[in-house]
C-alpha cells in the first residue's frame, strides 16, 4: 500500500526482477484494475464513518534505460489511466508522466529520476508506481525490511513452486511527527507474484491498513484489491519512442532526433528480418512492435521489396493488425494502395485492418475516402470487392468518431453514383456490414433491383443489420411465390427470430420446395429459432420423403437440438 487515495495506482503495478536477472532486452506491458475503499472518521467513538470507493484501470509500460553508466535503470509510463467506470470514468493525466527508477542488485529501489520538476503530491504518486516494481526473489539474501512512499515496513516471503508470496507486517511511517496520521497497523496483507525472466507474468493482491491520528481523533481504514496481467492488445505507449538514455529525454513532447529515429529504424528492421520471426506469436510480436511505432512506416519497403518469406510476411501483417496504432493503420493503408500488382498482399493488408478495434486515424480515413471516391481497384476482382466490404466491417467493429462518419458518407454517396454492378454489390454489402440504421432505406431500395447480384447483396445486408425494420422488409419478400434469391433470403432471415406467419412460410419451403438447396436453407433458418415445438413435429414427418442426405442430416440435428420450447 502506498499513499492514500490518489496514490492507490501504485499498489497495482508490477514487480520487476532483480537487475541482475533483467537485461536491456526486457520490456513489458500490462493492464491493471484496482479497487480501493476508504473509511474514515474524526471521533473514535463514532459508529459510522464516511466511506469512499475508487476504481482505477489503465495500461503500464516498462523498458530498460541507461543513466550515468549505472546498471539497473528502468523507465515506466502509465497510459489511459481512468477513475470510475462507463460514463462516469475520468482520466487521471497526473499518472501518465514517464519517469525512471533504479533497482539495486537485491531487487529493491535505490533511486529515482524525473524529466521535470514536480510537486510533492505528484512525486509520491509516481514513486508509488515504481515501489510496486520491487520484490526480492533470492531466498538466501532476503532483507526483512523494505520501504515505499509511506515509510519502512517489515516483510516476509514464501516461495511456492513458480510463485512468490509477499506479506507486510508492520510500518514505521515516514515523517510521522509532521503528518496528521501518526501510526498505521497492517490488518491484512497478501500479494502473489508470478515472476518470469524479465518482470512477471501476473501480480495480484489485497491489503488493509488502519491509520490513527494525533490523540486518536482521526481514524482511517483503507482496503485495496488489485490485479495486473498482460494486455490483450498492444498499446502504442509513447514510452517506447523515448531515447534509451535518460539524458536524451525531452522535457516536453519534442520529436525524436534524426539520429534516434535512424537507430530505432535499424533495430526494427533487424527484428522483422530475423530468420526465426515466425517462432514468435503475432500477439507477442505486436507487443514488441509497440516500441518501434514512431518508425513503423519504414516497413513499407520491406513489404514491397518482398524482403520476407511468405510465412514471415503473414505473421508481420497479423502483428501490425493487432498493434493497431495510427502509424500501423496508415502503413497498412499505404500497402493496400501501393501493392496494386500484388493482390495477395492487398488482401493481407485488408485482413490486418479488419482485426483492429481502435478508432480509425484521420490519416487512414483520408486515404480510404479517396480510394472510395476514385474507385479502388485490384488485379483480383475479389480483393476489390473485399476492400469495400472490409471498410463496412471496420465501421461496425471500431469505436465511432468523425473519421468513421466520413467513411459512412463516402460509401453511401459512392453507391448512389457507381453504375458497375459488381462494385454496387460490394458497396451495398459494405453498408450492411456496418450494421448502421442510417443506411436502411438505401439498402432496402435495392431489394427489387434489376441485377440479381445487387438484389442478393441487398438481402444479405438487411440480414446483417438485425433491426426490426430490416426484418419487416425481408419478411415481405417471403410473400413472393417464386423468389430468384430465395436461398439468400432464407439465410438472411436466419439472423432473426421469425414471427409465426414467417415461420410457417419457411417451414413450408423446408418441407415442400422442389429444390434441395432451398429446403436446406429453410431448415438452417428454422434451426436458429428459439421456439421449435411445432417445427420439430412437422420436420420429423418430412424425414420420410426427404431425398437429400445433407437435408436429412440437418433435420436430424435440429430434432436433437435443445432450443427452448414454447410453454
Amino acid at each position: 500500500m502506498i499513499t492514500l487515495s490518489k496514490a492507490t495506482l501504485a499498489s497495482a503495478l508490477c514487480a520487476l526482477a532483480v537487475s541482475g536477472t533483467a537485461n536491456a532486452d526486457c520490456s513489458a506491458q500490462y493492464q491493471f484494475a484496482i479497487d480501493t475503499r476508504t473509511t474514515f472518521n474524526y471521533d473514535q467513538v463514532s459508529q459510522q464513518g464516511q466511506q469512499t470507493q475508487l476504481k482505477l484501470s489503465g495500461f503500464i509500460s516498462i523498458k530498460a534505460v541507461q543513466h550515468n553508466d549505472e546498471s539497473g535503470w528502468w523507465a515506466i509510463k502509465a497510459d489511459n489511466v481512468t477513475a470510475g467506470q462507463g460514463q462516469f470514468a475520468s482520466e487521471l493525466a497526473s499518472y501518465t508522466l514517464p519517469f525512471a527508477f533504479r533497482l539495486a542488485s537485491n531487487g529493491l529501489i535505490s533511486d529515482f529520476w524525473f524529466p521535470t520538476q514536480l510537486n510533492q503530491q505528484n512525486l509520491e504518486q509516481l514513486k508509488g508506481l515504481a515501489y510496486y516494481f520491487q520484490f526480492q526473489r533470492v531466498r538466501s539474501e532476503l532483507h526483512q525490511q523494505e520501504q515505499d512512499t509511506l515509510g519502512k515496513y517489515t516483510v516476509s516471503y514464501q516461495f511456492k513452486d513458480s510463485s512468490i508470496q509477499l506479506n507486510k507486517h508492520a510500518y514505521l511511517l515516514r515523517d510521522a511527527e509532521q503528518t496528521a496520521l501518526q501510526t498505521v497497523q497492517v490488518a491484512s496483507s497478501g500479494h502473489t507474484i508470478t515472476p518470469n525472466a524479465c518482470f512477471f507474468e501476473s501480480r495480484k493482491g489485497q491489503e488493509t491498513l488502519l491509520f490513527s491520528g494525533k490523540g486518536q481523533s482521526l481514524n482511517l481504514k483503507t482496503k485495496q484489491q488489485y490485479q495486473i496481467g498482460p494486455t490483450t492488445t498492444a498499446f502504442p505507449s509513447a514510452l517506447f519512442s523515448l531515447p534509451a538514455t535518460l539524458d536524451n529525454w525531452p522535457n516536453t513532447n519534442k520529436p525524436l532526433s534524426s539520429e534516434a529515429l535512424k537507430q530505432l529504424k535499424i533495430s526494427l528492421h533487424n527484428l522483422v528480418k530475423k530468420p526465426d520471426l515466425t517462432d514468435t506469436s503475432a500477439y507477442d510480436l505486436a507487443k514488441q512492435l509497440v516500441q518501434f511505432d514512431a518508425v513503423i512506416s519504414s516497413l513499407e519497403g520491406v513489404f514491397l521489396q518482398q524482403a520476407l518469406s511468405d510465412e514471415a510476411q503473414m505473421r508481420l501483417f497479423n502483428a501490425l493488425g493487432q498493434l493497431d496504432s495510427a502509424n500501423s493503420q496508415l502503413l497498412l493503408g499505404n500497402l493496400l494502395i501501393k501493392a496494386d500488382k500484388d493482390p495477395l498482399m492487398q488482401f493481407r493488408a485488408l485482413r490486418a485492418l479488419s482485426q483492429g478495434h481502435q478508432p480509425l486515424s484521420p490519416q487512414l480515413s483520408t486515404l480510404l475516402v479517396t480510394q472510395i471516391e476514385n474507385g479502388f481497384s485490384s488485379l483480383d476482382s475479389e480483393v476489390t470487392s473485399s476492400f469495400y466490404m472490409t471498410i463496412g466491417a471496420m465501421l461496425h467493429s471500431r469505436e465511432p468518431n468523425l473519421q468513421s462518419s466520413q467513411l459512412h458518407d463516402a460509401l453511401s454517396e459512392q453507391l448512389s453514383l457507381v453504375s458497375e454492378n459488381t462494385t454496387k454489390s460490394a458497396l451495398v454489402t459494405a453498408l450492411g456490414n456496418s450494421r448502421d440504421e442510417r443506411h436502411f432505406e438505401q439498402i432496402d431500395s435495392y431489394l427489387d433491383y434489376h441485377n440479381n447480384s445487387v438484389q442478393k447483396a441487398s438481402i444479405r445486408a438487411l440480414g446483417m443489420m438485425q433491426t426490426q425494420r430490416a426484418y419487416n422488409s425481408l419478411e415481405k419478400q417471403l410473400a413472393k411465390p417464386v423468389h430468384q434469391n430465395q436461398v439468400a433470403l432464407l439465410k438472411a432471415l436466419s439472423h432473426y427470430q421469425l414471427q409465426p406467419a414467417a415461420s410457417d412460410a419457411v417451414l413450408a419451403i423446408a418441407v415442400n420446395n422442389p429444390t434441395a438447396e432451398n429446403r436446406f436453407a429453410a431448415i438452417q433458418a428454422l434451426a436458429n429459432q428459439q421456439h421449435q415445438d411445432g417445427i420439430k413435429a412437422t420436420l420429423k414427418s418430412a424425414l420420410k420423403q426427404e431425398t437429400s442426405k445433407r437435408n436429412f442430416k440437418a433435420i436430424i440435428e435440429l430434432l436433437h437440438s435443445n432450443k427452448q420450447q414454447t410453454p
